[in-house]
């Protein structure tokens, strides 16, 4: 049965045409959907200028905060060198003891300086820049699994490299923008990072037990009760001292205790936060999650302050200490996960026919352990089989 639906509206009285406020009705939604999108783009644009400004002002004021940082630690090294070291020698403390105090405020004071200074001037960790070759290989039809890039500097982005908006650069291993170094921490400079938070909580420790006698008196003891008279500067300048030092070594507690359990777990600080994430949904699924670089205490170590022991403390001292093997590029991962290793760029042959030096790292299975071998070669790229292409372990957990 066909029925004519223009009758019917004629039939009710409406006519040919729609109400006028059937009409009106979508026009009035699609005005407020573009003025809900427009307002939106106003918004995210607003919130992108502030957090452009935000990253120039962090470049800027970085310089004051190292003037600052090293105006604090200056005072108080001087304060311990001519007033409390002083003291100690006027109650008669003991030779051997002052040469011993002597010598080893001198040690974390020169170690503190020296990774301080480090941690500013080492440069973070750039990786190299894509190359145009591969788009070529890419558009050529080569085989090739085409590296990740950087859509705002256009360099490789390997794994764990991240963009940093006030450097303008992406960092390889990046952990965080610091600006009391006024620099990235990333893969060159985190043990010098990670030392300096350690010399500057116990030189903060050391102030601050040091100096207890003397600020202690400063406080509770009168003039008469003093036995040992210091000027009113002096006693000023030891009570702010002690003060400042133990500020920052509750401070240190709480920061280089985080950065200690980022160094066990070999985890950084944005990896931190997206691991947490993945760990909250594994557990709600049921399942569990492990975090793929995490290669035990004793390796997570040695990937940061190089393959020193830890019992033989020389790792405390950089300058003496083996230097972290690898080069920010690629990281070993643990069995159970799936690990793709690239070994290098996945470009034409033709474009490394020289002699190159380069490492590989491939993970075997033994015992559930990773065994990590290290090949190294000066042949022509081209006698080996299994250039341009990608190793994938995986294991089932």
């Amino acid at each position: 049965v066909y029925v004519d639906s223009s009758s019917i509206r004629k039939a009710m009285g409406g006519g040919d045409s729609l109400p006028g406020a059937q009409k009106t009705f979508p026009r009035c939604m699609v005005a407020f959907r573009r003025l809900t999108l427009r307002f939106l783009r106003c918004i995210t644009a607003c919130c992108d200028c502030c957090l452009n400004v935000f990253d120039v002002v962090i470049r800027i004021v970085g310089p004051v905060f190292i003037a600052l940082a090293l105006s604090i630690i200056g005072f108080v090294t001087y304060t311990f060198f001519t007033v409390i070291f002083p003291y100690h020698v006027e109650v008669g403390w003991h030779p051997i003891l002052l040469v011993n105090e002597f010598l080893l405020s001198c040690f974390l004071v020169v170690n503190l300086l020296y990774n301080y200074a480090m941690s500013i001037c080492t440069p973070a960790g750039q990786p190299p820049a894509y190359p145009d070759i591969v788009d070529d290989d890419c558009e050529q039809g080569v085989e090739a699994v085409k590296p990740k890039r950087c859509s705002k500097c256009d360099r490789l982005k390997p794994a764990r490299t991240h963009h940093c908006s006030v450097c303008k650069r992406c960092v390889m291993k990046m952990d965080h923008h610091c600006p009391w170094i006024n620099n990235c921490v990333g893969w060159n400079n985190y043990r010098y990072f990670c030392l300096f938070l350690l010399y500057l909580a116990l030189s903060c420790l050391y102030v601050a037990i040091s100096g207890y006698t003397l600020f202690y008196q400063s406080l509770f003891y009168s003039r008469k009760r003093r036995r040992h008279h210091l000027e009113w500067f002096d006693m000023q300048c030891v009570s702010f001292s002690w003060l400042i030092a133990v500020s920052i070594f509750a401070a240190l507690c709480c920061l280089g205790g985080f950065h200690l359990y980022l160094v066990l777990t070999n985890q950084t600080t944005i990896e931190f936060h997206g691991n947490s994430r993945r760990k909250s949904e594994a557990k709600r699924r049921g399942d569990r999650w492990r975090n793929p670089y995490d290669l035990g205490c004793s390796r997570n170590f040695e990937q940061v302050f190089g393959p020193n022991k830890f019992k033989h403390f020389i790792w405390m001292m950089p300058y003496m200490a083996k230097r972290p093997t690898g080069d920010g590029m690629y990281f070993p991962t643990v069995p159970g996960a799936s690990v793709s290793l690239s070994l290098s760029l996945p470009i034409s042959m033709s474009y490394y026919q020289q002699s190159l030096r380069y490492e590989v790292r491939i993970c075997t299975l033994v015992t559930s352990e990773c065994d990590f071998k290290s090949y190294r070669t000066h042949e022509n790229m081209e006698s080996h089989a299994f250039y341009g292409s990608t190793i994938t372990l995986a294991s089932s957990s």
